[in-house]
């Protein structure tokens, strides 16, 4: 799918933008396989999906320094699933095996869009923003429940930082979700504001007057979303964004039994 002149996206989850047959963003999924003769190949962040294209002979590889974790294994582990060991049938998003190596300089501008990771970053090329997982498309939120936020604070300030750079660009392209012109892209940005208070509000109404572990609240609020099973990995994923809205939203916190146990 073409851009303009200059821009074109291989669809997948991520979508892949290639700007000038020569820079590649995103290169993971099912677009591992596809054969480019890219010069620079770039990662919004450190998670595996994104970051087949830093295994290849790119001159130029490159990720935000604060997602350098994402260099070895054990750190990609640590940051996707909260914990690293030798092997687990958890590890089911272990798409990029053994360590990666960085080199030279993309000299491509960077907009840092931190929350999904510490240093997750867009890049804008010519006048398209490649926006990376700032925000996702419909059915992904409502497929996870929970879009994977490390910081989901600092991922709210993102989007509102994203408001002002739609001012700025044509083109708005998202790692996980469908490729549209930019009216439809400011419209699926505000879905996800919306759907980010939703959570927000439902997480509240779980722990309002009463105590919850935040794997309690977690399977809850997916449950409560419509998710018919609740799969371990998925549930460690989405553990991550409750304990972040529970660490600001909660009254109490005290350990129990059960754990830790929150209360609003």
């Amino acid at each position: 799918m073409r851009l303009g002149k200059d821009v074109e996206v291989l669809p997948g989850s991520p979508n892949t933008l290639i700007y000038q047959g020569r820079v590649v963003i995103d290169q993971g999924g099912r677009n591992s396989s596809v054969k480019l003769n890219a010069e620079v190949q770039m990662a919004t962040h450190g998670h595996m999906d994104h970051i087949f294209g830093l295994t290849t002979e790119a001159k130029v590889k490159y990720i935000p320094p604060q997602d350098m974790w994402a260099l070895n294994m054990i750190g990609r582990r640590a940051m996707t699933y909260g914990f690293s060991s030798p092997q687990s049938p958890l590890f089911t998003y272990d798409l990029v095996i053994g360590e990666i190596s960085l080199s030279g300089d993309p000299e491509v501008e960077i907009v840092p869009l931190p929350g999904h990771t510490p240093g997750h970053s867009g890049y804008i090329l010519g006048s398209t923003l490649y926006a990376g997982d700032s925000f996702f498309g419909q059915k992904v939120l409502e497929g996870f429940v929970f879009p994977f936020f490390v910081d989901f604070w600092a991922a709210l300030e993102s989007m509102e930082k994203l408001r002002e750079l739609f001012k700025a660009v044509e083109n708005v392209v998202i790692s996980h979700g469908p490729v549209y012109e930019k009216r439809k892209m400011q419209e699926l940005l505000d879905f996800n504001v919306q759907y980010a208070g939703r959570l927000l509000k439902w997480i509240e109404d779980e722990i309002r007057g009463k105590e919850a572990t935040s794997q309690e609240v977690t399977v809850r609020v997916m449950m409560r979303a419509g998710a018919k099973e609740v799969k371990p990995t998925n549930l460690l994923l989405n553990e991550t964004v409750v304990k972040s809205i529970l660490s600001v939203k909660a009254k109490e916190f005290r350990v129990s039994e059960k754990g830790l146990v929150y209360r609003g």
